[in-house]
């Protein structure tokens, strides 16, 4: 339980973050990509247990990686300038991908 409390407190820190800096856009991106992860994370491991006994190793991993969006949330309000930059040498990466 203490698990989806971090998650809750780690989406709700994003989307003020966001908000404070005025990307709720962005922001929401990032909780739609991070509900995705946690769908797939839920898949796996309903998969894996109906094998062998996953414990609460689910909420340990979807716990990490949703810390891992809020450091990066928290990353874009001390650092906008290298957070846009990384941003588009993302884009750009994603584009020449496609082509």
């Amino acid at each position: 339980m203490t698990a989806f409390w971090l998650i809750v407190g780690c989406m709700v820190f994003i989307v003020l973050a966001g908000s404070f800096r005025r990307r709720v856009g962005s922001a929401v991106t990032d909780l739609t990509v991070l509900v995705g992860l946690f769908a797939l994370l839920t898949v796996g491991d309903m998969l894996l247990g109906r094998f062998i006994d996953t414990g609460e190793v689910a909420w340990t991993i979807a716990a990490v990686i949703a810390g891992a969006f809020a450091l990066d949330a928290l990353y874009g309000l001390m650092a906008p300038d290298r957070q846009k930059r990384r941003n588009r040498a993302l884009r750009t990466l994603t584009h020449r991908g496609r082509a």
